[in-house]
């Protein structure tokens, strides 16, 4: 009865899984998110390349139906259930990954995501390209950051800023943005990587659940992904009335943390009084015995 308790509890498990694995929501921004160029021939040939060293391992070779035996199953790209999606849709999946799939990112540059989708798009006769929208250009020098709190949206919104090369600042689109909010120990990254929009903004929902000092508060802070594309960045930090109302004492208030002795757990005071009563009873009794010996020696 009990094996068949785990296994009932094991299927449920794997279930859950599975429909877990298999739910990707793209956020809506991204959907909209069309290609910056016009798909070429030689960008659908670099695509192809592309796919073959990093997407066929999994994916398979295109309209074979011969993709890796994962969970979930990858599927083969040539097929509807892909080519009814967006192309912003494939972009960011491809961008942003979801396991087993890793996360191109930092893999592939922006061109060769978009050229994989050039090819990609072979395989579709009744794909049509939406017009080409060119990105507002990003000078890769400097980037600003700054926060705010939207409370008709309830959503916090990152705006990036750049220095362009005659001293003017303009609105940096297609900077990865990532948000955290301070907790005890470090900070805790909330919701996935944001891209800024057209407009120099990424929009990112906030966990209902989390706790902030007795007035609510949560202290935010925003960085770009990848500073390696950027010379300097300036992250932003803010505070927002918008968790839970929670009066607690800190931790050093405490003695679940301790700034001094008197903040110290009993049992950790206890024992380290003892651990030094014992070590030192230990070298005095090793001095005894070393002068116990030498005198024994001198009588012999």
């Amino acid at each position: 009865m009990r094996f068949k308790k785990l296994l009932f509890i094991l299927s449920i498990i794997s279930f859950v899984t599975r429909i877990s694995a298999q739910t990707w929501v793209v956020p809506d921004d991204q959907k909209a998110v069309v290609a910056p160029v016009k798909f070429t021939a030689d960008m659908q040939k670099q695509g192809e390349q592309q796919y073959l060293k990093n997407c066929q391992s999994c994916h398979g070779l295109m309209g074979k139906d011969n993709w890796a035996k994962l969970t979930p199953p990858p599927g083969d790209l040539s097929k509807e259930k892909a080519q009814v999606q967006t192309d912003g849709e494939l972009f960011y999946r491809i961008t942003a990954g979801k396991v087993p799939m890793p996360e191109f990112r930092n893999i592939l540059t922006e061109d060769d995501r978009w050229s994989v989708i050039a090819y990609l798009r072979t395989f579709n006769p009744k794909y049509i390209q939406p017009t080409p929208v060119a990105k507002a250009a990003f000078t890769g020098r400097i980037v600003t950051l700054a926060l705010e709190y939207s409370d008709p949206m309830k959503k916090i919104v990152v705006t990036a800023s750049e220095q362009l090369k005659d001293g003017q600042t303009g609105l940096a689109a297609g900077v990865e943005i990532m948000l955290f909010v301070k907790r005890y120990f470090g900070r805790m990254q909330v919701g996935e990587i944001k891209t800024t929009n057209a407009q120099g903004k990424a929009l990112f929902e906030f966990p209902a659940d989390l706790p902030g000092n007795k007035d609510g508060f949560v202290e935010i802070s925003a960085m770009v992904n990848d500073p390696k594309s950027v010379m300097k960045t300036t992250p932003a930090n803010a505070s927002f009335a918008i968790g839970i109302k929670t009066d607690k004492p800190g931790l050093t208030e405490t003695r679940a943390w301790w700034s001094t002795r008197d903040h110290a757990p009993i049992w950790i005071i206890l024992t380290y009084t003892l651990s030094v009563i014992i070590v030192w009873g230990f070298i005095i009794y090793i001095v005894y015995s070393i002068m116990k010996i030498k005198k024994l020696s001198r009588e012999v």
